[in-house]
């Protein structure tokens, strides 16, 4: 738990940095230079003896869907809304992981639907009266899901096949998660051809993906799934939220972002936790 605290905060700031500063690049060459330079901070660390092919494999395909889907889903979505916005819309990712976990367990509940619903409601409604259309939050909002259901379904997969793993440590494979973004993000800039940007990136922008890369994801994420593997999914999914909040504050104090209308966030805000707490309600006994 301590370290998904840590992360939590750490990933605060995030949001408000990639709105101000990456935004321009293209999404797919952000979410691979991003995740190339995590992947070279985890690379002196890479052991694959006492792994299977198959594992590897497997740990590689993870990373692909876990931050590479992620990242491309992620990153579009802050060409449509604010950063508060974005953060607010992750508000939905602890319904993908209980559901996700639900269906491994082959015991999935109709209010899980219900939750889901209430969490994009809620998440539409506190953004109404912004500067945005409700076209562009609409899509918006659509691009965090993609990227709440990308990260909610890694961390499951990495904590089912990590019970397997045995005696490897988590850095000595870690690489392989990211070599699979990094791939799978590099399948998105060759489709939209994008790379060519890469010369007209400046000085801020470089130390932005430095700092994003290195800090936020590569160590980020490393210890938001070692933490993933020591707690129930019941937490792991209520301390998927803990950002949220937080990187609402930074981005409208420090990043200058405007919330609109505070009874909208207020009421979008409780809506959204109404699913949540419907999602992670315990069944009636009967």
């Amino acid at each position: 738990m301590p370290y998904l605290v840590a992360v939590s905060l750490l990933w605060s700031a995030s949001f408000g940095i990639f709105k101000s500063t990456l935004v321009s690049i293209d999404p797919a060459l952000t979410a691979f230079l991003r995740l190339a330079l995590s992947m070279l901070v985890f690379l002196p660390f890479l052991r694959l003896r006492g792994l299977s092919g198959r594992m590897r494999l497997q740990y590689f395909a993870i990373g692909a869907v876990e931050y590479g889907a992620m990242y491309l889903f992620f990153n579009a979505a802050f060409r449509h809304l604010d950063a508060w916005q974005v953060a607010l819309m992750t508000l939905t990712t602890p319904l993908y992981v209980i559901a996700i976990d639900a269906i491994r367990a082959r015991r999935l509940e109709p209010r899980f639907v219900l939750a889901a619903c209430l969490a994009v409601a809620g998440g539409l409604l506190a953004m109404l009266k912004t500067t945005h259309s409700l076209p562009d939050s609409l899509a918006g909002a659509l691009l965090v899901q993609g990227a709440n259901l990308s990260f909610a379904l890694g961390q499951i997969l990495y904590r089912a096949l990590r019970e397997k793993t045995g005696a490897v440590r988590d850095r000595e494979l870690f690489a392989l998660l990211y070599a699979g973004g990094t791939l799978f993000a590099a399948a998105g800039v060759l489709a939209g051809g994008s790379a060519e940007q890469t010369a007209s990136i400046t000085g801020t922008q470089w130390l932005a993906l430095a700092y994003m890369g290195a800090v936020s994801s590569g160590l980020g994420f490393f210890l938001w799934n070692v933490g993933a593997t020591r707690i129930s999914a019941g937490m792991l999914a209520t301390l998927n939220n803990l950002k949220v909040p937080l990187a609402i504050l930074v981005s409208i104090v420090f990043f200058g972002e405007s919330a609109g209308r505070c009874e909208f966030l207020a009421a979008g805000l409780f809506v959204m936790s109404a699913g949540v707490w419907l999602a992670g309600r315990r069944p009636a006994e009967t």
